[in-house]
């Protein structure tokens, strides 16, 4: 007797909980990624803003008895990102304080113009990458007294090059902040003053890049 009477509770329980399960709404599916909207926004590319210390190395122009001594610099770009890898952009450079280390009231100023392509190596929210320009290099040297005698100014432009990269951090509202270490090569510096074949830089710049955001186009 007691058997069958625990038998029917158990029973009875069984079919309490079943229909439970059948009146408690059903949780709906998480959708799947296939199943999600495609972004209305994408990341078209970044404006960029530098500064830091250009440094002569090399030949006369880096001469650490008679060459120039490093000058403040600034730089701003422009870039396009054709895929999450690779950009082109626009970028330009200001050094104005190249002082020479033999007659300190002669100082040389660069400025520089030219496009450049840059291929990005992605590490989770950390990018590197590096960068190849080839643009137009205006230097001008005001003029100065040194030793009693008078030297006019002169100015001129050469092409040139540069070569190398960085890395940049999230920062803050979108941005990124980072390092940027590049070679810079002018193929032909002369002036009435000095005469210089080649010159080079070093120019490490503390960066910050802005994110341009752009809407992408739908079909009408």
């Amino acid at each position: 007797m007691k058997r069958a009477v625990l038998l029917a509770a158990l029973l009875l329980c069984g079919g309490r909980l079943a229909a439970q399960e059948t009146a408690s709404p059903r949780l709906p599916d998480l959708p799947g990624l296939e199943d999600l909207p495609e972004p209305t926004r994408y990341l078209a590319g970044y404006v960029t803003a530098g500064g830091g210390w250009a440094v002569p190395f090399g030949g006369h122009w880096g001469d650490k008895t008679s060459g120039f001594k490093p000058s403040q610099v600034f730089a701003v770009s422009a870039s396009k990102r054709v895929d999450e890898l690779l950009s082109y952009g626009l970028e330009t450079s200001y050094a104005w304080n190249h002082v020479n280390r033999k007659m300190s009231s002669m100082k040389v100023k660069i400025f520089e113009i030219g496009p450049f392509v840059r291929v990005f190596f992605p590490e989770g929210e950390t990018l590197y990458y590096g960068t190849l320009g080839a643009g137009v290099y205006q230097w001008s040297q005001p003029s100065f007294r040194s030793g009693g005698a008078a030297y006019s100014s002169d100015s001129g432009s050469s092409a040139g090059m540069s070569l190398g990269g960085g890395v940049s951090y999230p920062f803050w509202f979108g941005s990124r902040l980072g390092l940027d270490l590049r070679w810079h090569h002018i193929f032909n510096m002369k002036g009435s003053n000095f005469v210089l074949d080649t010159a080079d830089n070093f120019n490490l710049l503390l960066t910050l890049h802005y994110g341009v955001w752009k809407d992408k186009k739908t079909a009408p």
